[in-house]
C-alpha cells in the first residue's frame, strides 16, 4: 500500500521500486523485448519472488514510469521512467585513459585555425567514441569582443563574413543579405566596422549602431544602415546561416542501431530532416544549455515530430570572451546514459580549455 501511494504522490519511488525500474530500463535496452517479472527475478533477484515483482511493476505502470506496448505480459520504459531513471538512478562512468586522450587531441590539436575546424574535430571524435549521433555548436557569439571583420562576396546576396576575435580564435559565417552587394560595398562595410567598432562585442556593435540610428538623424547614412543590418545577420537574426557553427557526425550510427532496440523509420526521418534543419539542433541545444552541468532532453521532452525514439545528452562550455555551446550526443532511449554523461562532460570541459588556452 505504501509503495502506491508513493508514486501515486508524485516523482518519489522506494528503493524497492526503483531497483525494479532500474531492472525494466537495463533490461529493455539489452534486449529491446517487452521485460516481464520472471526475467527481472532471475537476471537481478531481488530478494523477491516474480509476483511482488509483478506487483511492484502494476504500481510502476500505474505511476506512468512504464507501460505494455500489446499484450505482450511485458512492460518497457516511458519518457517518464526514462527520466526519473536518469535523474536518480544513473552515475557518469569512469572514461578508459586512451579515450581521454582521443578526445584531449581532438579538442587541442595545433592544426585548428578556425573553431568550425575545432568543432568537427571533437564532433567526429564523440560519434566515433559513442557509436551514436554527435553534435557540437556555438549558440551564441554575443559577449566576444571582435578584433577584425572580412566580409567577402560569393554571389549578389550570399557574403562570407570573417571575424577575427581577439583571443585569436575565427568564425566564418554564411550569410544571406537581402539587397545585392557589389565587393568594393562589402569592403567599405569591411572598413567601416574595423574602424568604429574594432574591440567591441557584437551586442554592443549592434546597440551602439541602434543609438546613432535613432540619434541625430543628420549623421545616418546608407553605410550605417547597411552596417546595422548586417550586424542583425551576423548575431543569426534575419536569413543568416547556423550551418559553420553547428557540426554533426555519426548519422549512419544511428542507422546500424546502438542495441537491438528497433527505432521507427518515420523517426530516423524526422531526425536526419532535423540534421539537415540545423535551426531544429540550435534550438534544441539552447533548451538545454539553460541548466549547469550535463542536461538530457528525453524523447516527447524534445517537442519534435519523430524524436519520441531519441535522447539528446549536452553538456555546455563557454569562452573567456563570453561565446557559449555545447557538446552532445543524439542516439535511441536504450543508450548507456552513464557513459554518454562522461563523455559530453569531458568533451565541453576540454573545448572550454582550448579556448581558455
Amino acid at each position: 500500500m505504501g509503495q502506491e501511494n508513493s508514486i501515486k504522490k508524485g516523482d518519489g519511488l522506494d528503493g524497492r521500486a526503483a531497483m525494479v525500474l532500474k531492472a525494466v530500463v537495463e533490461s529493455f535496452a539489452l534486449s529491446g523485448e517487452p521485460v516481464g517479472s520472471r526475467a527481472i527475478s532471475k537476471n537481478y533477484g531481488f530478494n523477491l519472488c516474480p509476483a511482488s515483482i509483478r506487483n511492484v511493476m502494476a504500481d510502476l505502470e500505474e505511476g506512468g514510469f512504464i507501460f505494455s506496448p500489446h499484450t505482450s505480459a511485458g512492460r518497457e520504459p516511458s519518457d517518464k521512467g526514462y527520466r526519473y531513471y536518469v535523474d536518480a538512478l544513473v552515475a557518469p562512468t569512469h572514461l578508459p585513459e586512451n579515450e581521454m586522450e582521443n578526445i584531449r587531441d581532438a579538442a587541442h590539436g595545433a592544426q585548428w585555425r578556425e573553431v568550425a575546424e575545432l568543432l568537427a574535430s571533437v564532433s567526429r571524435t564523440l560519434a566515433s567514441l559513442s557509436r551514436q549521433a554527435s553534435l557540437i555548436g556555438i549558440v551564441s557569439w554575443g559577449g566576444s569582443p571582435i578584433k577584425k571583420i572580412k566580409f567577402v562576396g560569393i554571389d549578389d546576396t550570399r557574403i562570407m563574413a570573417v571575424s577575427v576575435f581577439q583571443g585569436g580564435d575565427a568564425r566564418t559565417q554564411l550569410i544571406r543579405a537581402c539587397q545585392p552587394y557589389t565587393q568594393d560595398e562589402l569592403d567599405k562595410l569591411s572598413n567601416f566596422f574595423n574602424d568604429n567598432f574594432a574591440g567591441m562585442t557584437l551586442d554592443g556593435i549592434k546597440r551602439k549602431l541602434a543609438e546613432e540610428l535613432t540619434g541625430d538623424r543628420k549623421r545616418v547614412d546608407s553605410l550605417m544602415r547597411q552596417a546595422a543590418a548586417m550586424a542583425a545577420l551576423m548575431e543569426g537574426e534575419g536569413d543568416a546561416s547556423t550551418e559553420a557553427f553547428i557540426h554533426v557526425d555519426g548519422a549512419s550510427n544511428l542507422l546500424e542501431g546502438g542495441g537491438k532496440y528497433s527505432m521507427d523509420i518515420t523517426g530516423m526521418r524526422a531526425v536526419f530532416r532535423a540534421f539537415d534543419e540545423k535551426s531544429k539542433l540550435v534550438s534544441l541545444l539552447n533548451r538545454c544549455l539553460k541548466g549547469d552541468g550535463v542536461s538530457l532532453v528525453i524523447g516527447s521532452e524534445a517537442g519534435l515530430d519523430g524524436f519520441s525514439d531519441f535522447t539528446l545528452v549536452t553538456h555546455g562550455f563557454h569562452s573567456p570572451e563570453g561565446a557559449m555551446g555545447g557538446v552532445g550526443i543524439i542516439g535511441p532511449k536504450t543508450l548507456d546514459y552513464g557513459r554518454a554523461m562522461s563523455l559530453v562532460a569531458y568533451a565541453a570541459r576540454q573545448v572550454t580549455e582550448r579556448f581558455n588556452g
